[in-house]
């Protein structure tokens, strides 16, 4: 009944419910995941962020939970917390093998190989998170992830090494993990295509391409752009920016 409530707005119905759920089943994620997103229509992110928390703990595996704890994170502004959470998202959603818990240690992603791809909506906030944070480092090689997702293969799996650790302070009660559906362990190669966020990726990289005088990769990237077919006249201007640079600069002959 609580989901009903939550479609209906009835915010004060709906934690009434949720609550008496968790007073039947304690372990029941779907319950505490709820209070978390009728707290958050309440933008009271505190309450919120504490029930995704219990809801990741009892669904560690589960990329959705965490996510929700990331962006919980980003608007409460602890980008960077908010980016440790979004990283476990990651993880989760390719079914990494990384021992009896979530926090058990090390394990980085790049070692260990993808069995699937990411999801680009989550590297592309990850990516927004670090551009926010001043790592402009950071941000170019999540939103160069977030682009080659299109594609799929060896790339779109990653291999950021260090900086998708595996965090130790995120919450527990992941013994559970081992009890997912290891059916849904094997990868999919194939890419996502063009979507709304390798989309907005490839536009901040263009973007940094023209800010670092990389004028040969923002030309590249403005072109792949104006054939995405989402914001093309913002495309089209920075594609015309892109050819007065590299004329001025000598490295292309005037239009004729």
């Amino acid at each position: 009944m609580g989901h009903e409530y939550v479609e209906l707005k009835n915010t004060h119905a709906a934690i009434e419910s949720y609550r008496r759920a968790v007073d039947v089943n304690r372990r029941d994620y779907r319950a505490w995941y709820g209070l978390g997103q009728t707290y958050e229509m309440l933008e009271m992110h505190t309450y919120s962020l504490w029930y995704y928390k219990k809801a990741a703990g009892l669904r560690p595996w589960d990329g959705k939970m965490w996510m929700a704890v990331g962006s919980c994170l980003q608007k409460m502004g602890r980008e960077r917390d908010g980016i440790k959470a979004l990283k476990r998202a990651l993880l989760a959603d390719a079914y990494y093998d990384v021992g009896s818990s979530f926090g058990s240690g090390g394990d980085l992603l790049g070692a260990r190989g993808a069995t699937g791809q990411m999801d680009p909506e989550i590297l592309l906030q990850i990516a927004t998170m670090y551009d926010q944070l001043g790592e402009e480092e950071e941000a170019k090689a999540y939103m160069e992830l977030c682009m080659a997702q299109e594609d799929g293969g060896p790339a779109a799996a990653g291999n950021l090494g260090e900086s998708v650790r595996i965090h130790n302070d995120s919450p527990g009660g992941s013994d559970g993990y081992h009890d997912r559906d290891d059916a849904n362990a094997e990868g999919n190669a194939e890419g996502t295509g063009v979507t709304a966020a390798t989309s907005k990726a490839r536009m901040w990289l263009a973007k940094f391409a023209m800010r670092t005088a990389d004028y040969t990769t923002a030309n590249r990237l403005a072109a792949e752009l104006c054939q995405d077919g989402v914001e093309v006249e913002e495309a089209k201007a920075l594609a015309r920016e892109v050819r007065s640079r590299l004329e001025a600069s000598g490295m292309l002959g005037p239009a004729g």
